[in-house]
This record gives structure tokens, C-alpha cells and sequence, in this order.
């Protein structure tokens, strides 16, 4: 893969998790807090732990927020991606490598049809599927919006 495809890629994968927080914030149900190894391991770094430490390599595969529920005080851990279309393959991959540090945690697609989040241990055991982003504080003018925006940014590109 080139540099320039290799941006390309990363700028969608920083546009998917730009659209994810702001429309868990907009909501207003929502704290949602940066959590993923860019904000955590390099500070760990800085302050003497070696790169091989088994803990850096279990925060390498570290969700990219956490999401706290304002109304049951619960929190989700949740790894964001973007697919262009959605892919079975893509979602069971991503979701395994989750699997094995990570539990319980969730995987947010942002793809040009829609937004799917599920558990993944629901996304492994339905080998793949992923479920559409069903919560009735991000209802669908909120995720059309934000659907716009992703759209937008694609044609542009």
C-alpha cells in the first residue's frame, strides 16, 4: 500500500471515530471518552515501560473509547472502524482480535449504508453479522446527519 492510500485510510479511520463521539455526545446521554493505545501508550512510554511489556501489547489492541451510559451508569468499551460497505469477513476479523484481550467490548462500523454496532461476542458467534445502530438516544436524524457528513467527505475523495 502506498503512503498516500495508507493516509487515505487512516484520515477515514479518524473521520469514523470524529463521527462516533460527536453523535454519542450530541445525544446528550453520553460521556464518551478517548480510551484507544495512541493516548495510552505513549505516556507509558515516557515514563520507562519497555515497548515488549505483555501490558503494551494488550493496550496495542486497546478499544478506542469508552462510553458511559449518563442514565445506568454503565460502560461500554468500543473499537471504531470504517468500511466503505460493510464486510462479514472484515467485522469477524476485527472482532476476534478484540476477543482475545478485550471482554466485554464493542465494535461501531461507520460505512456509507448506515452504522452498526454490536458486542463482540455477538458479532463472533453471528460469524460476522454485525448488527445497524438501534439505540433510542441516536435516533435516525441524529445518525442521518452524521450519515451525511461520512457521505460527503467519500464523494470528496
Amino acid at each position: 500500500m502506498s503512503n498516500i492510500n495508507f493516509t487515505r485510510q487512516l484520515v477515514k479511520g479518524k473521520i469514523a471515530e470524529t463521527i462516533f463521539s460527536q453523535m454519542f455526545r450530541e445525544s446528550g446521554n453520553f460521556t464518551v471518552l478517548e480510551f484507544g493505545y495512541e493516548k495510552v501508550i505513549p505516556e507509558m512510554i515516557q515514563q520507562g515501560f519497555n515497548e515488549s511489556n505483555p501490558m503494551i501489547e494488550t493496550l496495542r489492541t486497546a478499544p478506542d473509547f469508552a462510553v458511559i451510559d449518563r442514565d445506568t451508569r454503565q460502560v461500554k468499551l468500543i473499537e471504531v472502524k470504517y468500511q466503505r460497505s460493510l464486510s462479514s469477513e472484515y467485522t469477524l476479523k476485527a472482532a476476534n482480535r478484540m476477543s482475545q484481550s478485550w471482554n466485554p467490548s464493542y465494535l461501531f462500523i461507520a460505512t456509507l449504508d448506515g452504522f452498526y454496532m454490536d458486542e463482540i461476542v455477538n458479532i463472533i458467534k453471528n460469524n460476522g453479522e454485525i448488527a445497524k445502530l438501534n439505540h433510542p438516544k441516536i435516533n435516525g436524524d441524529i445518525q442521518n446527519d452524521y450519515l451525511q457528513i461520512l457521505k460527503r467527505f467519500e464523494q470528496d475523495n
